[in-house]
């Protein structure tokens, strides 16, 4: 019963002094607005004025009070400051409320740095209702900010060195629009007394900021400055990553623009020597590209982009790096000499808006507009070589290849950059020609070894299991839409294995040794032509047996040996035609066609 009596005291105790901060449509008519829409940027400071500080206040000890208040999805920011327009460096006071997503609120002894108190506040701001809020500061440095008509601030720092505030300003978060109400009345003040009244403080503009002001005075960043724009551009590939199994190109590529607006023009004398400014996307108009064959249809994703450089006779030039994926069509579909594969793709560059008309010329990569981005437009080398080659299709000679689609309203040049692809295969020769090369000279070698044994079998038995295991993994690294011809290397070398296995088990079988007492394999093994083109020892006088070399009779005539004492020829047992000599035979005869078949495929590889 005490911890229920506990609770329903605090609820109570708690609703009791909390209240409603959100502003109504009466309170918001007595404050001034201020919208913020360009990001973290404090562009107009407020002066304070001691006057309008005095009616404002709740308390004659407080030395500063203002009661604002905000609208927003997140991240409000208020800096207090000594002077308009501090440097980073400088000392001010800086508040974020709902930073981090709408999820705490911070104050800062310094522009988005050192913190000093934090409490974390989730949805404490909102894009529907206005929500209002109050910041004292105490003249012994006591600084409290909390929600307009709840007792405790939501946080509070003492600071033992405290700044003479004479300015303040709002911001909010990049893609944030934000909307602060000031010089509001305190609650519970008489709404008609003059409210406070801080003058936006003049910023002093210097020779660039007025030029600039100056120039885009009614100028419109979507018009185009001519019907027919000529435009210059530099394309230089930094580096290409090609996807043989879905035939993608990702290209990385430094893009230079330059164009002139003669409307932009200006005398340097008249703004003491400016002959150079700069200008911030969107501010006015560059012309913008996408490729016609990627992936994804939309304008050029600009990276690390400069701002746009405009000289005083009207030339402009941006500069951006950028990466597109493009479908390679033009990858063949049949047989390639991967992992020495090539491939030839292209990347079609035209205009985004159909109805701006652009006069395209490609700048030469020695022309030094383009070399001036040299040290930032580095190349980055990997497994791919690449040429490329660029070239402009006038608007008659497309509508020539593409009758079918409808190209009247599109009226711009378009460039074509043709990119040939030819992959380093340095590490590739040692994976998979060291093992395909030392497995065949194995292969060539036991040729010359004894035959009719069974290690020979089993020796045979292994490189095809190598050979079938090489496979695989291979297949895993090849493209499904093609045959490598490395893939029918190794297939041809693992049918010569498997042709040089089966012919082992052949001639060790009974049926061979039935083969060889035939009259036909006789006469065919005991040929001089045979017997000297494949190195077999000459005939002798066989005492037991059935052969005598006649040197002085034309060869493979064979007599019956008369009967003599020829005692040096007594011991020797030599038989010729067995399928020992058969098993030599079929062996040299499998060197000589596997050399020339496998010299002659890996030529034709490279």
């Amino acid at each position: 019963m005490r911890w229920i009596i506990v609770l329903v005291v605090r609820f109570v105790f708690i609703n009791g002094i909390k209240s409603n901060n959100s502003y109504t449509y009466d309170m918001a008519l007595h404050c001034k607005e201020h919208i913020c829409q360009h990001g973290y940027n404090y562009e107009v400071f407020y002066r304070i004025g001691d006057e309008e500080l005095k009616r404002v206040k709740s308390d004659k000890h407080v030395g500063l009070e203002m009661h604002i208040a905000i609208q927003a999805v997140s991240n409000g920011l208020i800096l207090l400051s000594e002077v308009p327009n501090p440097r980073p460096n400088e000392d001010v006071y800086e508040i974020v409320v709902g930073g981090g997503g709408n999820e705490f609120t911070e104050l800062r002894r310094n522009i988005a740095r050192n913190a000093k108190a934090s409490m974390r506040t989730p949805g404490i701001l909102s894009s529907i209702d206005i929500r209002g809020f109050y910041i004292r500061i105490d003249p012994d440095g006591l600084i409290e900010f909390g929600k307009e008509g709840e007792v405790l601030p939501l946080i509070s720092y003492m600071d033992v060195n405290p700044l003479a505030i004479k300015y303040f300003s709002f911001a909010a978060w990049n893609g944030v629009e934000a909307k602060f109400l000031y010089d509001c009345p305190a609650p519970g003040k008489n709404t008609t007394e003059t409210p406070p009244n801080s003058q936006p403080e003049e910023h002093k503009l210097s020779n660039s900021d007025t030029l600039k002001r100056n120039l885009l005075m009614s100028k419109l960043p979507s018009v185009q400055p001519n019907p027919s724009e000529p435009v210059n551009i530099g394309v230089k590939i930094t580096n290409v990553q090609y996807d043989a199994f879905e035939s993608k190109l990702t290209t990385r590529m430094a893009v230079v623009t330059l164009w002139y607006d003669h409307s932009m023009a200006w005398n340097p004398i008249k703004y003491n020597g400016t002959t150079t400014i700069k200008f911030r996307q969107g501010q006015i108009w560059r012309p913008t590209f996408y490729v016609l064959n990627s992936n994804d249809i939309g304008v050029f994703d600009t990276r690390n982009p400069d701002l746009i450089s405009m000289a005083h006779n009207g030339q402009a030039t941006f500069h951006f790096q950028t990466k597109v994926e493009t479908l390679c069509t033009e990858t063949p579909t049949t047989m390639n000499k991967w992992p020495h594969d090539e491939y030839i793709c292209s990347i079609i560059i035209e205009p985004w808006q159909i109805h701006e008309k652009m006069i395209i010329d490609v700048l030469k990569p020695e022309d030094p507009r383009l070399k001036l981005f040299a040290d930032i437009d580095t190349v980055i080398y990997n497994e791919w070589d690449f040429k490329t080659q660029q070239m402009i299709i006038p608007p008659s000679l497309w509508n020539q290849e593409y009758r079918n689609d409808d190209n009247r309203t599109h009226q711009s040049d378009r460039l074509l950059i043709s990119l040939n692809l030819k992959r380093r295969a340095t590490s590739h020769n040692i994976v998979f020609y060291t093992p395909l090369l030392v497995l065949t000279m194995f292969v060539l070698m036991s040729f010359w070894g004894e035959s009719l044994t069974l290690s020979r079998v089993w020796f045979y038995a292994s490189c095809t299991v190598f050979i079938c295991i090489g496979l695989c993994y291979i297949d895993n690294l090849v493209p499904t839409h093609s045959v490598p011809s490395i893939l029918v290397l190794y297939t041809a070398v693992l049918a010569g294995v498997l042709l040089a296995l089966l012919t082992q088990v052949v001639l060790m079988s009974s049926l061979t040794e039935k083969l060889c007492e035939t009259y036909t394999m006789k006469r065919i093994l005991t040929s001089m032509p045979l017997r000297a083109v494949f190195c077999l020892p000459p005939l002798k006088i066989s005492l037991s047996g059935q052969y005598i070399e006649q040197e002085n009779e034309e060869s493979g005539v064979f007599v019956t040996p008369r009967d003599s004492n020829v005692q040096e020829m007594e011991t020797e047992n030599i038989t010729y035609g067995d399928k020992k000599e058969l098993a030599e035979v079929i062996d040299k005869l499998m060197f000589f066609v596997f050399s020339l078949v496998f010299s002659g495929m890996l030529a034709a590889h490279y």
